[in-house]
């Protein structure tokens, strides 16, 4: 294969805008992100944070991913303002502080996902080798980032077997009938987990996953001027929000019932 062709095939690709960021500049706020979210106690600051970083995904071919995960946390947060009419002693307590939880997480899985959606195996591999990791970390980072999106391969084609079988299944059933989600989903799902971790140490071994050399992407991965804009920018407005949390801003009320 010539130059001109591995040009072409560069040039085909799908991704555009910030999901062609370098992936250790995805990682930097992806960290930051999960550090000062648990930090931020203000509902502005914490709305402001996804709505932002919302935008960041936008950007990457994550127009609808963010979206969704915007009206997932409105909905949530809702739902969390409306635990402080239950006047149960040990149950409101219980279910405020999972409500919270949740609400921390939210642009963390968003972010996460969204990296995961975005980013080519090839291209972390030679970023995390470039930071001059050692191969124990190298290698788990590397596993996770494939393991994942298989999994949901495999929630779907158990899913998918629930239809052919007649076997439908919503939320509610999963409610009201969580021994028979044990049966039909997660006992199939962790029985699948178990072999797709023997078949990606398979395939990670035959590409040589394991091996010291220098590694080489059909993309050029360089932490350059646009990387380095998009950090500081990023670390800034995180600071500030940090910042703005501790002023009157931070305590205004969005979320009533």
């Amino acid at each position: 294969m010539d130059e001109t062709q591995i040009k072409q095939i560069i040039e085909r690709q799908p991704l555009h805008g910030t999901a062609l960021l370098d992936p250790r500049c995805k990682i930097l706020l992806l960290v930051c992100i999960g550090f000062v979210s648990y930090f931020l106690a203000g509902e502005v600051v914490s709305l402001a944070l996804m709505l932002v970083y919302g935008l960041f995904i936008a950007l990457g071919n994550g127009g609808k991913w963010a979206a969704k995960m915007i009206i997932t946390y409105i909905v949530v947060a809702y739902l969390n303002a409306l635990l402080r009419y239950v006047q149960v002693p040990v149950l409101s307590v219980i279910m405020s502080v999972f409500g919270v939880t949740v609400l921390k997480l939210i642009p963390i899985v968003m972010m996460g996902l969204w990296i995961l959606q975005t980013t080519y195996m090839d291209d972390l591999m030679v970023a995390l080798q470039r930071m001059r990791l050692p191969q124990a970390v190298t290698i788990p980072l590397v596993v996770m980032f494939r393991y994942i999106p298989t999994l949901r391969i495999e929630y779907r084609q158990i899913r998918s077997t629930m239809d052919i079988r007649g076997i439908s299944d919503t939320v509610w059933k999963r409610v009201c009938h969580p021994l028979a989600t044990i049966e039909y989903i997660l006992i199939p799902l962790l029985m699948r987990c178990l072999k797709v971790t023997d078949e990606l140490a398979a395939s990670g071994t035959t590409r040589g996953l394991e091996l010291e050399c220098k590694r080489y992407a059909l993309r050029p991965i360089r932490f350059a001027w646009p990387e380095i804009v998009v950090s500081l920018l990023g670390i800034l407005f995180l600071v500030g929000l940090l910042f703005i949390d501790q002023t009157q801003i931070g305590k205004i009320i969005l979320w009533r019932v």
